[in-house]
């Protein structure tokens, strides 16, 4: 993920948080998001991490941080125990990750979702012309050392969670660390999403 794309999607994030806010974020890595929110927001937060180096960094900055797989359940919490969870740039990399985004609207009230979108231009073109595994800035690895599992496009997203029953309270788009507002689907390099389910 190009570092400017990655800022747009933090500080997006940041803007749509509320202050004070009880927050759970799932794949928190280094705690640098979480400590923002911490900091900025005064929310009441912690994390959950599978990689051990990030867990130890994250405490290190001073968070509350769980080292463990999120995809073994998120039983520990109890129902609407967060206004919102948060899953930045994770869901390709799980393995079901149906199951682990419907526990969140069990833990919380709110959520957000960041992801890659695999439908880009650039990635299309090297699979429908070059007839090679996309590798782009914005997803930059080969197709043997990629953590991501999924490979979902905005346009699959959308219908994902029309079917799940879940609306989009505020949505973005970035390419090059810039806001897109046309043809997202084919020009967006990420996208991210605040949603809650319909009542």
């Amino acid at each position: 993920m190009r570092e400017s794309n990655r800022a747009f999607i933090e500080e997006w994030i940041v803007a749509h948080v509320p202050n004070r806010a009880r927050v759970l974020d799932v794949g928190c890595g280094d705690g640098a998001l979480l400590g923002r929110l911490v900091n900025e927001k005064g929310v009441r937060g912690t994390g959950i991490e599978l990689n051990e180096e990030n867990v130890r960094t994250a405490i290190q900055r001073g968070l509350s941080v769980h080292h463990g797989d999120a995809e073994e359940g998120l039983d520990h919490y109890a129902d609407s125990g967060f206004d919102l969870v948060i899953c930045s740039l994770t869901i390709q990399e799980l393995g079901h990750p149906q199951r682990l985004l419907r526990e969140a609207f069990r833990v919380g009230k709110q959520l957000i979702v960041s992801f890659p979108n695999f439908g880009h231009w650039l990635a299309r073109w090297q699979l429908g012309v070059l007839g090679r595994a996309p590798s782009t800035p914005c997803l930059p690895y080969t197709w043997y050392e990629t953590p991501n599992r999924h490979y979902l496009t905005v346009k699959d997203w959308e219908e994902f969670c029309e079917s799940e029953g879940w609306q989009a309270l505020d949505r973005a788009f970035v390419a090059n660390g810039r806001q897109i507002h046309l043809f997202p689907n084919l020009r967006s390099e990420a996208a991210i999403y605040l949603l809650e389910e319909r009542k």
